[in-house]
């Protein structure tokens, strides 16, 4: 068989990389098959294979561009941002901004259901790892508001941080399919509420 012009190849791939990732953030790794995948995307499993290895690549591959997309749209700008109170506040604007993705929208709970046989640690490692830096972002960012004078957290720093993410995770993005923007963005204002009233020692600023 005669191979594919590049640009078709391209097309092809990108084709295979959306059905993939609506598909495990709907239903997760085990939830899905390659014949679903395939079929999805309107290939045949050869199709899919020679651009894959196997399922858990091509699971590493979707779950590796969420990482980049909460990166762009949350962590990135919060390292960024030199004044922590308007970093910490740039965490839940970029969460907003975030859930507007369309493939977002659609549903990534499934990405955290990682399953614990041998053959999928790496998928299981890369979520920690993705997870810990996560952590660590927010808890520089909240280390520079002490620094700077912004927040007194009472020794709950690490702990705090942790419970961040847990929440956006737990309150924001995993039930994301079943709540309308309104109703994010207003769960969203409460959590920075809770915090610059539990934390900030002159309150919510305004963003310049």
């Amino acid at each position: 068989m005669p191979r594919k012009p590049a640009h078709e190849q391209f097309d092809t791939l990108k084709i295979l990389q959306e059905r993939a990732f609506d598909l495990f953030g709907r239903y997760g790794y085990d939830g899905v098959s390659i014949g679903d995948i395939a079929a999805s995307a309107n290939l045949s499993k050869g199709a899919l294979y020679w651009h894959y290895s196997g399922k858990e690549a091509l699971f590493l591959d979707c779950l590796q561009r969420l990482h980049a997309m909460f990166d762009e749209f949350i962590f990135t700008p919060m390292t960024q941002q030199p004044d922590a109170q308007l970093a910490v506040l740039g965490l839940f604007r970029g969460v907003e901004l975030l859930i507007e993705i369309p493939s977002i929208r659609s549903g990534i709970a499934g990405f955290w259901l990682l399953p614990s046989a041998p053959e999928t640690a790496e998928l299981a490692a890369a979520q920690r790892r993705f997870e810990l830096a996560s952590q660590q972002v927010v808890a520089a960012t909240l280390q520079r508001g002490v620094d700077q004078g912004q927040f007194d957290l009472h020794g709950d720093l690490e702990d705090f941080s942790r419970a961040i993410i847990a929440l956006v995770e737990a309150v924001v993005i995993l039930p994301l399919r079943y709540q309308s923007h309104e109703e994010v963005q207003r769960i969203l204002d409460v959590l920075a509420r809770t915090l610059f009233r539990a934390y900030a020692k002159n309150g919510l600023p305004m963003p310049a």
